[in-house]
């Protein structure tokens, strides 16, 4: 049985990368210019990420030219979340990179609202990521990073009249979990429905919004298959977590949007 993972989502056209690369210049002797790579200031350095570990930041892009960057270190294999929330019409988007500055992927207008949203699976090892003001945009934003296993999907941004299933769930154990992500771009209603199809769980159900904010958690008496009905959720990222307390099997995740 297979287990699915994410390639890093190109949700927008990637922004060349010497228009967004953060650089400095200098020179040498012979007046040639020497570009030399840094992490812009004005964010923060997050640290070390370990599964189901969320973090923030609030900042501002005060003109053109400025930008902030994050640090982060992934301590395993894991697939991140990192979304933008502006303020006041603050239009902002999000550069990705190692931390030798290779450039990885980049979104504008992904999200809800014109905000920016990254979803990926990264290898354990160092990153940072680049927020700036789309064109002269200025203004405050919210920044926030959550860190998940590998497994699940990404469900990309759903509609009303979307109906997403994913048939190829697997549980191993009582230690794995599985994580969905997907976006709505306005209130909306939702159903999850989780369906054992063969083996043996004692399945949960966890919904998470873009904040980190546990919204439900559910894990019904015995084995039977946890499921959310007409749940309101607004413009946002949200996270869907799949897990067992017992046994192995394999099983289904659907959602509608009403």
């Amino acid at each position: 049985m297979r287990k699915l993972s994410l390639a890093i989502l190109m949700v927008a056209p990637l922004l060349a990368l010497t228009a967004c690369h953060p650089h400095h210049d200098d020179y040498d002797d012979d007046d040639d210019v020497v570009v030399t790579p840094y992490v812009p200031g004005g964010g923060v350095d997050w640290g070390l990420f370990n599964h189901f570990e969320h973090d923030f930041a609030s900042r501002d892009i005060s003109d053109s030219v400025d930008q902030d960057g994050f640090e982060f270190d992934l301590a395993e294999d894991s697939v991140v979340v990192i979304t933008i929330t502006g303020f006041g019409g603050f239009d902002g988007y999000l550069d990705l990179y190692y931390d030798d500055f290779n450039f990885i992927t980049g979104d504008d207008d992904g999200g809800p609202g014109g905000d920016a949203v990254l979803v990926g699976s990264l290898s354990a090892g160092g990153y940072f990521v680049v927020v700036g003001g789309s064109g002269a945009s200025t203004g405050s934003y919210d920044i926030d990073i959550s860190v998940e296993p590998m497994g699940g999907a990404d469900f990309g941004v759903l509609v009303p009249g979307d109906s997403f299933i994913d048939n190829g769930g697997v549980m191993d154990d009582s230690f794995d979990v599985d994580s969905y992500i997907f976006t709505v771009e306005s209130n909306v209603v939702a159903d999850f429905y989780m369906t054992t199809t063969s083996g043996a769980l004692d399945p949960n159900f966890e919904l998470l919004d873009e904040y980190g904010t546990v919204i439900v958690f559910d894990d019904p008496a015995g084995n039977a298959d946890p499921f959310l009905i007409n749940q309101a959720l607004t413009p946002g990222t949200y996270i869907v977590r799949i897990g067992t307390a017992s046994g192995s099997g394999a099983y289904s995740l659907q959602i509608d949007i009403n």
